[in-house]
């Protein structure tokens, strides 16, 4: 660890000395009045200004609140601090400088940034008996936001859904100690409440992408500030952004840009890769594994798009397919997450274990998997059918018309997740290859008991 913290000092270091050479034309003139008041004028543009408002008014609450709870948490937000700090150096240096021409630059820049987030992902995963895993989780899930920096032409969707992907286990933050201690519940408001404005803030600075050389005191046509140049778009064409962060693996683009960044230009980051959703057709279950908390729109399901089955870093990504019943991903493991995206009238299969299975705005889709080490998520989909042979300890539905999950026999101890759904059934084994089907209530009645608590049950009526 120390020499992994030595590591990241030695590279701010070298940013700040490529920042403060690019601010002079030759690197060394100027007066130290000068440069001071250079800094000052920097300093005070909007664009950072604000910046630096999310880190000391919203940032520095987090922290302090995380140091309360303690544990874990302590080293969790010391690389959360130096992650904002390695961004607003970033950021500092872009707005004053053109910007690169070549991917090698940009790596370089965005180092410091990534071996954060690499670092925060790897404590996570080294802490999973933690009583604290849940808050590690929702940091990890929501870390790939910072990856905005590389994310055109509109990067504040992309912080939106990581900001959901995080909410998923600040949720099981809120349910572990609700009855504890309120202390947690104020730790999930105050970190929602940092990717909330993180997005606000891309949303209002950057909305087509980062911009590079807004302000730059040396410009050789006038020392004026100058117009924006067009949003960046290096490497974009071959990263295919695509939002959903898995428990274990959250590439984001700049995590992709780290120590041999160039080979995963040419190939989705793990950690920013979301995989599609598989679709199940209305026959048989078929298999798809699939695991990120991945934010969807409650638009269409048009399937639109060019047909793709590849894994790309630890994420297989299933999109676009359309009347395929030969779906199958066989070669899988543990560490690697399946998103199914856009798919319909199809089938897919999962031969093997996988991290976890998110199936996004899929139409008539069958998907039988094996196994996950930790959920199937169905956000934004109609028609599905779900088959597990081995286990799935959580069953997420999100936004769902239609979704019918075939347990087994080794996997009735799988808890169900549905917000805003309808039609969902849990068909549970028994005998020699039948099925007994159980609704899953989609009304609720609440009532307010001695005047204090709340008691929901389903509501009978409704036909559950």
């Amino acid at each position: 660890m120390n020499t992994h913290v030595k590591r990241l000092d030695h590279l701010n270091n070298r940013l700040d000395s490529v920042a403060n050479t690019l601010q002079s034309p030759s690197g060394r003139t100027g007066s130290t009045n000068v440069k001071h008041s250079s800094d000052d004028r920097v300093d005070a543009l909007p664009v950072l200004r604000e910046y630096n408002t999310i880190i000391n008014e919203t940032l520095a609450p987090f922290v302090t609140t995380s140091r309360k709870i303690g544990g874990e948490l302590i080293t969790m937000v010391d690389h959360l601090t130096r992650l904002f700090d390695a961004q607003r150096t970033f950021l500092r240096t872009a707005v004053q400088t053109k910007k690169p021409t070549n991917d090698e630059q940009t790596i370089n820049l965005v180092k410091p940034q990534s071996t954060e987030i690499e670092a925060i992902v790897a404590f996570t995963n080294q802490n999973r008996k933690s009583t604290l895993f849940n808050h590690l989780s929702s940091i990890s899930e929501g870390i790939p936001a910072f990856g905005w920096i590389l994310i055109s032409p509109t990067p504040a969707p992309h912080i939106k859904e990581m900001s959901d992907a995080a909410q998923f286990y600040s949720n099981r933050v809120l349910k572990d100690f609700k009855d504890k201690d309120p202390i947690h519940a104020e730790w999930v408001k105050q970190w929602i409440k940092i990717l909330t404005e993180l997005h606000a803030y891309v949303k209002q600075y950057h909305t087509t992408g980062l911009t590079w050389g807004s302000y730059n005191l040396h410009d050789t046509n006038n020392g004026s500030p100058r117009n924006p140049p067009s949003a960046p778009t290096i490497a974009l064409s071959k990263m295919q952004i695509n939002d959903s962060s898995p428990k274990n693996g959250f590439m984001t683009s700049i995590n992709s840009l780290s120590t041999n960044a160039t080979s995963h230009l040419k190939k989705v980051p793990d950690e920013l890769k979301t995989h599609k959703n598989p679709q199940l057709r209305e026959q048989p279950i078929e298999r798809t594994s699939k695991t990120q908390i991945h934010s969807s729109n409650t638009s269409s399901n048009s399937t639109s798009g060019t047909p793709k089955l590849a894994l790309e870093g630890n994420k297989w990504l299933v999109e676009y397919q359309s009347g395929r019943t030969d779906l199958k991903l066989v070669e899988v493991n543990m560490k690697q997450t399946v998103y199914i995206y856009k798919c319909s009238n199809s089938t897919i299969t999962i031969q093997g274990k996988v991290n976890s299975i998110v199936l996004d705005q899929c139409t008539k889709v069958g998907i039988q998997f094996t196994s996950v080490v930790s959920l199937i998520e169905f956000i934004n989909c109609r028609g599905i059918k779900a088959q597990v042979i081995e286990n799935v300890p959580t069953v997420q539905i999100e936004k769902t018309d239609g979704c019918h999950i075939y347990l087994s026999k080794s996997s009735l101890n799988t808890e169900f997740i549905t917000s805003k759904s309808s039609e969902m059934t849990i068909n549970v084994p028994y005998g020699d290859g039948e099925y007994k089907e159980h609704p899953i209530p989609e009304q609720f009645k609440t009532s307010l008991q001695n005047g204090k608590h709340l008691v929901t049950t389903p509501n009978e009526s409704s036909g559950v």
